[in-house]
């Protein structure tokens, strides 16, 4: 199943010089993350914060990662206590228009309840977490997340689900906007030179070359949420066909080092050892897109992935699973089912010319300036207030 819901295309590399701004005299206030390591949230921050910058809007990154950063430092407060500091900026007095992206269920209702005091606040929901646990969860601790959510001055949600799910709550829906996470890197970064050379060197060595990310390795219902498992399969089984293929597949942080071992051991068992690279640094993802020929996303849970929307973006013909809908011009396959996976990979491969077509003309929204109106719009809001 795919979302057809996509707007006119953009050209590649960001144009918001026709988005009316109006924010002159507005501050945001991030609360998240910025890279490395680099996730699916920390790069949105990153290429949100580019977007604020080129806008010439005023904006600071609280960072609850705790680590003090050198590149954007000015930008960025680093934050080593999380739960504290949030208490005290609920109770500190700030015009800042907040714009909250941790998926904590606490922090969301501490900065919906900001709004109380005056403030407007925004929320930006990047994974259906809530709505996975939120059967688990006591009848206190889900009235106090409706409560919270309730309160922001504006939702941000990343697909159609969360969206259902928030009106589930009874948030109005006139303040909750469907935009995907996805918004194109500046050209002008050279994250290319962050890649070492081994990489290079397997992919110039290799055809074809098949991408593949996770964060880190997680289990959802007891499987590998991230398909890692079915991409070693994969890989065996192509490799009867072009015995050069090769799989990147980047997992920054491996988390379950009993598990990471037993992938380890099916790569030797299959003979894998020269096709299937594993990259466990925190390396921007991007560039390795730029020189994949097929993108693999077989997860068995998701929201809404941005390296899949980042790799249709660039061209490159993209898989995935049938767990939640996936953007337009995605090629779906049955949740770990193997055998479908194989053939529509190999389909994609055997008729290259084809699918590399189709995904280089679909159509791109521009999120970042849809983003960048909800902001004016919250802000519209304060300058009533102050009437």
């Amino acid at each position: 199943m795919t979302d057809g819901n996509h707007a006119q295309r953009i050209v590649k590399g960001k144009d918001l010089s026709t988005t009316a701004l109006s924010l002159t005299g507005s501050k945001i206030g991030l609360i998240g993350t910025y890279p490395p390591p680099y996730g699916g949230v920390t790069v949105h921050i990153q290429r949100l914060m580019d977007t604020l910058d080129e806008l010439k809007v005023d904006y600071v990154l609280y960072d609850v990662l705790g680590i003090e950063r050198g590149r954007k430092n000015d930008r960025i407060v680093c934050i080593r206590h999380p739960k504290l500091w949030m208490i005290k900026y609920f109770l500190l007095p700030n015009t800042e228009i907040i714009h909250n992206h941790t998926t904590d269920w606490r922090g969301q209702v501490i900065v919906g309840l900001m709004r109380l005091l005056g403030k407007k606040t925004i929320a930006t929901l990047h994974s259906e977490k809530l709505i996975r646990s939120w059967g688990d969860y006591n009848f206190f601790k889900r009235k106090a997340i409706q409560i919270g959510l309730q309160s922001f001055t504006s939702l941000i949600v990343v697909n159609s689900d969360i969206e259902k799910f928030c009106l589930s709550l009874g948030i109005d829906g006139d303040k909750i906007f469907l935009i995907p996470a996805f918004i194109p890197p500046a050209p002008e970064r050279e994250e290319t030179q962050e890649i070492p050379r081994q990489i290079w060197d397997f992919i110039d060595t290799h055809h074809p070359v098949l991408s593949g990310n996770a964060f880190k390795i997680t289990f959802y219902k007891g499987e590998d949420v991230y398909g890692i498992d079915l991409c070693i399969e994969l890989c065996s089984r192509l490799k009867q066909y072009w015995n050069t293929i090769g799989l990147v597949f980047f997992l920054p942080q491996t988390g379950d080092s009993e598990y990471f071992s037993q992938l380890q051991q099916r790569l030797r068992e299959l003979h894998l050892e020269d096709n299937f690279l594993f990259v466990t640094k925190p390396y921007p993802f991007h560039p390795i897109l730029l020189k994949s020929d097929v993108f693999l996303r077989p997860t068995n849970t998701d929201g809404d992935a941005i390296s899949l929307r980042e790799a249709l973006y660039f061209g490159v013909p993209s898989l995935a699973s049938n767990v939640v809908n996936r953007p337009h011009g995605t090629i779906v396959f049955n949740n770990r089912d193997i055998d479908d996976f194989t053939v529509k990979v190999k389909d994609v491969l055997d008729n290259y010319p084809y699918h590399k077509q189709r995904v280089q003309s679909l159509p791109f929204d521009d999120y970042a300036a849809r983003i960048v109106q909800v902001y004016q719009k919250v802000a519209g809001y304060r300058n009533q207030d102050r009437d």
